[in-house]
Protein backbone atom coordinates (compact mmCIF):
# COMPACT_ATOMS: atom_id res chain seq x y z
CA UNK A 1 0.00 0.00 0.00
CA UNK A 2 1.65 3.35 -0.74
CA UNK A 3 2.10 5.63 2.02
CA UNK A 4 2.69 9.20 2.07
CA UNK A 5 3.82 11.33 4.68
CA UNK A 6 1.51 14.38 5.68
CA UNK A 7 3.42 18.05 5.17
CA UNK A 8 2.70 21.02 5.64
CA UNK A 9 2.72 23.05 2.26
CA UNK A 10 4.55 26.18 3.10
CA UNK A 11 4.01 27.84 -0.84
CA UNK A 12 0.32 26.96 -0.48
CA UNK A 13 -2.20 24.04 -1.10
CA UNK A 14 -2.89 21.72 -3.60
CA UNK A 15 -5.99 20.52 -4.70
CA UNK A 16 -7.49 17.88 -6.73
CA UNK A 17 -11.00 17.57 -8.27
CA UNK A 18 -11.68 14.46 -9.76
CA UNK A 19 -14.45 12.38 -11.10
CA UNK A 20 -13.51 8.66 -10.34
CA UNK A 21 -16.35 6.67 -11.59
CA UNK A 22 -16.64 4.39 -9.04
CA UNK A 23 -14.29 4.69 -5.80
CA UNK A 24 -14.21 1.12 -5.63
CA UNK A 25 -13.44 0.49 -8.95
CA UNK A 26 -10.27 2.94 -9.09
CA UNK A 27 -8.40 2.50 -5.74
CA UNK A 28 -5.39 1.66 -7.88
CA UNK A 29 -5.59 4.39 -9.75
CA UNK A 30 -6.25 6.74 -6.95
CA UNK A 31 -3.22 5.65 -4.98
CA UNK A 32 -1.18 6.30 -8.09
CA UNK A 33 -2.11 9.66 -8.51
CA UNK A 34 -1.99 10.13 -4.67
CA UNK A 35 1.63 8.85 -4.93
CA UNK A 36 2.36 11.41 -8.24
CA UNK A 37 0.89 14.28 -7.01
CA UNK A 38 0.42 14.24 -2.86
CA UNK A 39 -2.54 16.62 -2.93
CA UNK A 40 -3.31 18.26 0.54
CA UNK A 41 -6.89 18.23 -0.94
CA UNK A 42 -9.29 15.73 -2.98
CA UNK A 43 -12.84 16.50 -4.00
CA UNK A 44 -14.42 13.50 -5.35
CA UNK A 45 -17.52 12.42 -7.57
CA UNK A 46 -19.40 9.93 -8.44
CA UNK A 47 -17.94 7.38 -5.62
CA UNK A 48 -20.71 5.36 -5.85
CA UNK A 49 -20.87 3.73 -2.79
CA UNK A 50 -22.40 3.35 0.57
CA UNK A 51 -21.02 5.34 3.26
CA UNK A 52 -21.25 2.34 5.24
CA UNK A 53 -19.03 0.42 2.96
CA UNK A 54 -16.59 3.29 1.22
CA UNK A 55 -12.66 1.92 1.52
CA UNK A 56 -12.17 4.28 4.19
CA UNK A 57 -8.70 2.44 5.15
CA UNK A 58 -7.09 2.99 2.36
CA UNK A 59 -7.15 6.77 2.12
CA UNK A 60 -6.93 7.15 5.73
CA UNK A 61 -3.28 5.50 5.68
CA UNK A 62 -2.28 7.90 3.25
CA UNK A 63 -2.74 10.59 6.20
CA UNK A 64 -5.99 12.56 5.01
CA UNK A 65 -9.48 13.36 7.14
CA UNK A 66 -12.46 11.80 5.18
CA UNK A 67 -15.89 13.18 4.55
CA UNK A 68 -18.29 11.24 2.70
CA UNK A 69 -21.59 11.31 1.54
CA UNK A 70 -22.39 8.35 -0.67
CA UNK A 71 -25.53 6.31 -2.40
CA UNK A 72 -25.61 2.75 -3.48
CA UNK A 73 -24.26 2.47 -6.87
CA UNK A 74 -24.69 6.20 -7.92
CA UNK A 75 -23.73 9.87 -6.97
CA UNK A 76 -21.61 9.74 -4.52
CA UNK A 77 -19.49 12.72 -2.79
CA UNK A 78 -16.31 13.10 -0.49
CA UNK A 79 -13.54 15.66 0.64
CA UNK A 80 -10.10 14.31 1.83
CA UNK A 81 -8.30 16.71 3.79
CA UNK A 82 -4.56 16.38 5.32
CA UNK A 83 -6.09 18.68 7.96
CA UNK A 84 -8.99 18.71 9.91
CA UNK A 85 -12.37 18.61 8.70
CA UNK A 86 -14.98 21.54 9.62
CA UNK A 87 -18.37 22.82 9.50
CA UNK A 88 -19.11 19.54 7.16
CA UNK A 89 -22.83 19.98 5.30
CA UNK A 90 -24.01 18.48 2.63
CA UNK A 91 -27.54 20.48 2.27
CA UNK A 92 -27.87 21.51 -1.39
CA UNK A 93 -29.79 18.14 -2.50
CA UNK A 94 -31.21 14.84 -0.86
CA UNK A 95 -28.73 13.47 -3.69
CA UNK A 96 -25.74 12.80 -2.87
CA UNK A 97 -24.44 15.29 -5.11
CA UNK A 98 -22.56 18.24 -2.74
CA UNK A 99 -20.49 18.47 0.26
CA UNK A 100 -18.42 21.53 1.93
CA UNK A 101 -16.41 21.59 4.49
CA UNK A 102 -13.51 24.07 6.42
CA UNK A 103 -9.87 22.76 6.17
CA UNK A 104 -6.63 24.90 6.74
CA UNK A 105 -8.37 28.18 6.67
CA UNK A 106 -10.63 28.01 3.51
CA UNK A 107 -13.83 26.56 2.56
CA UNK A 108 -13.67 24.14 0.05
CA UNK A 109 -16.71 21.92 -1.47
CA UNK A 110 -17.02 18.60 -4.01
CA UNK A 111 -19.90 18.92 -6.49
CA UNK A 112 -21.68 16.33 -9.07
CA UNK A 113 -23.89 18.60 -10.94
CA UNK A 114 -26.89 15.86 -12.67
CA UNK A 115 -25.87 15.32 -16.62
CA UNK A 116 -29.92 16.06 -17.35
CA UNK A 117 -29.84 13.00 -19.83
CA UNK A 118 -31.10 15.57 -22.93
CA UNK A 119 -32.49 18.63 -23.81
CA UNK A 120 -36.40 19.54 -22.25
CA UNK A 121 -36.53 16.19 -20.65
CA UNK A 122 -37.57 16.75 -16.53
CA UNK A 123 -33.82 15.62 -15.92
CA UNK A 124 -32.83 18.86 -17.45
CA UNK A 125 -34.89 20.80 -15.78
CA UNK A 126 -33.56 19.07 -12.48
CA UNK A 127 -30.27 19.84 -13.53
CA UNK A 128 -30.92 23.48 -14.34
CA UNK A 129 -32.89 23.72 -10.80
CA UNK A 130 -29.56 22.57 -8.91
CA UNK A 131 -27.71 24.74 -10.59
CA UNK A 132 -29.57 27.64 -9.64
CA UNK A 133 -29.19 26.27 -5.75
CA UNK A 134 -25.22 26.39 -6.40
CA UNK A 135 -25.56 30.05 -7.31
CA UNK A 136 -27.25 30.27 -3.67
CA UNK A 137 -24.38 28.33 -2.35
CA UNK A 138 -21.86 30.17 -3.90
CA UNK A 139 -23.50 33.49 -2.61
CA UNK A 140 -23.10 32.56 1.01
CA UNK A 141 -19.64 32.01 0.45
CA UNK A 142 -19.30 35.23 -1.49
CA UNK A 143 -16.68 37.03 1.14
CA UNK A 144 -14.73 33.75 1.90
CA UNK A 145 -11.99 31.55 0.12
CA UNK A 146 -13.58 28.83 -1.47
CA UNK A 147 -12.98 26.29 -3.92
CA UNK A 148 -15.63 24.48 -5.31
CA UNK A 149 -14.52 21.98 -7.52
CA UNK A 150 -16.56 19.37 -9.61
CA UNK A 151 -17.99 17.70 -12.68
CA UNK A 152 -20.56 20.29 -13.31
CA UNK A 153 -21.22 18.39 -16.41
CA UNK A 154 -21.55 21.86 -18.44
CA UNK A 155 -19.32 22.90 -21.13
CA UNK A 156 -19.26 26.57 -20.16
CA UNK A 157 -17.64 27.42 -23.77
CA UNK A 158 -18.17 26.57 -27.92
CA UNK A 159 -14.38 25.75 -27.36
CA UNK A 160 -15.14 23.59 -24.40
CA UNK A 161 -16.46 20.39 -26.67
CA UNK A 162 -14.96 18.67 -29.69
CA UNK A 163 -18.13 18.44 -31.83
CA UNK A 164 -18.34 22.07 -33.26
CA UNK A 165 -21.80 24.00 -33.13
CA UNK A 166 -23.33 21.12 -30.68
CA UNK A 167 -25.64 22.46 -28.21
CA UNK A 168 -26.86 18.89 -26.97
CA UNK A 169 -26.81 18.07 -23.46
CA UNK A 170 -24.17 19.60 -21.27
CA UNK A 171 -23.88 22.65 -24.10
CA UNK A 172 -27.25 24.52 -24.22
CA UNK A 173 -27.57 28.05 -24.23
CA UNK A 174 -29.31 27.26 -20.96
CA UNK A 175 -27.01 25.15 -19.10
CA UNK A 176 -24.29 27.32 -20.10
CA UNK A 177 -26.52 30.66 -19.09
CA UNK A 178 -26.82 28.46 -15.74
CA UNK A 179 -23.02 28.67 -14.94
CA UNK A 180 -22.32 31.60 -16.33
CA UNK A 181 -24.44 33.47 -13.87
CA UNK A 182 -22.05 31.49 -11.23
CA UNK A 183 -19.28 33.96 -12.81
CA UNK A 184 -21.44 36.96 -12.89
CA UNK A 185 -21.72 36.53 -8.93
CA UNK A 186 -17.74 37.23 -9.27
CA UNK A 187 -16.50 33.65 -9.07
CA UNK A 188 -13.99 32.69 -11.35
CA UNK A 189 -13.15 29.55 -13.66
CA UNK A 190 -8.84 29.58 -13.51
CA UNK A 191 -9.05 26.55 -15.84
CA UNK A 192 -10.75 27.69 -18.88
CA UNK A 193 -7.84 27.25 -21.24
CA UNK A 194 -6.44 23.69 -19.80
CA UNK A 195 -8.51 21.41 -21.92
CA UNK A 196 -10.93 18.66 -21.96
CA UNK A 197 -11.58 16.70 -18.92
CA UNK A 198 -13.78 13.21 -20.36
CA UNK A 199 -13.84 11.55 -22.87
CA UNK A 200 -15.39 8.58 -23.83
CA UNK A 201 -14.89 5.33 -23.74
CA UNK A 202 -16.05 4.47 -26.94
CA UNK A 203 -14.54 4.92 -30.62
CA UNK A 204 -10.88 5.65 -28.54
CA UNK A 205 -12.24 9.48 -28.32
CA UNK A 206 -9.73 9.96 -25.58
CA UNK A 207 -6.93 8.85 -28.13
CA UNK A 208 -8.18 11.17 -30.57
CA UNK A 209 -8.70 13.73 -28.36
CA UNK A 210 -12.41 14.05 -28.73
CA UNK A 211 -13.29 15.37 -25.30
CA UNK A 212 -15.63 17.54 -23.01
CA UNK A 213 -14.57 20.24 -20.65
CA UNK A 214 -17.20 19.43 -18.10
CA UNK A 215 -14.87 19.47 -14.54
CA UNK A 216 -14.11 22.99 -13.59
CA UNK A 217 -13.33 24.98 -10.07
CA UNK A 218 -14.89 28.14 -9.19
CA UNK A 219 -13.14 29.95 -7.03
CA UNK A 220 -14.49 32.70 -4.86
CA UNK A 221 -12.77 36.26 -5.43
CA UNK A 222 -10.75 36.11 -2.14
CA UNK A 223 -9.43 32.12 -3.48
CA UNK A 224 -9.03 33.70 -6.95
CA UNK A 225 -6.00 36.06 -5.60
CA UNK A 226 -4.75 33.00 -4.27
CA UNK A 227 -4.87 30.79 -7.20
CA UNK A 228 -0.70 30.03 -8.84
CA UNK A 229 -1.42 27.38 -11.09
CA UNK A 230 -3.70 24.61 -12.28
CA UNK A 231 -3.69 21.45 -14.85
CA UNK A 232 -5.37 18.91 -16.21
CA UNK A 233 -3.88 15.32 -15.18
CA UNK A 234 -4.49 14.03 -18.64
CA UNK A 235 -2.02 10.71 -17.37
CA UNK A 236 -4.82 9.10 -15.02
CA UNK A 237 -7.06 8.69 -17.96
CA UNK A 238 -4.54 6.76 -19.55
CA UNK A 239 -4.12 4.78 -16.37
CA UNK A 240 -5.54 1.07 -16.90
CA UNK A 241 -9.40 0.73 -16.38
CA UNK A 242 -9.57 4.48 -15.86
CA UNK A 243 -12.56 6.60 -15.26
CA UNK A 244 -13.68 8.79 -18.54
CA UNK A 245 -12.71 11.68 -16.11
CA UNK A 246 -9.16 13.24 -15.92
CA UNK A 247 -8.50 14.45 -12.45
CA UNK A 248 -8.02 18.46 -12.19
CA UNK A 249 -5.82 20.13 -9.93
CA UNK A 250 -5.25 23.55 -9.09
CA UNK A 251 -2.59 24.94 -6.65
CA UNK A 252 -3.16 28.12 -4.11
CA UNK A 253 -0.60 30.39 -3.13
Amino acid sequence: MWYIKATVRVNGMKIISWNVNSIRARIENFLEVAQRENPDIFLLQETRVEDSVFPMSYFEDLGYNIEIRGEKSRNGVAIFSKYPLEEVKSDLSEEARYLEAYTNGIFVASVYVPNGKEVDFPQYFYKLDFLADLKNKFLEFANEIFVAGGDYNVAPYPEDIYIKGYEGIAGSPREREAVKELRDIGYEDPMEKQGFTWWSYRQRDFKKDNGFRIDQFYLSPNARKLFSSGEVLRYARELNRPSDHAPIMCELK
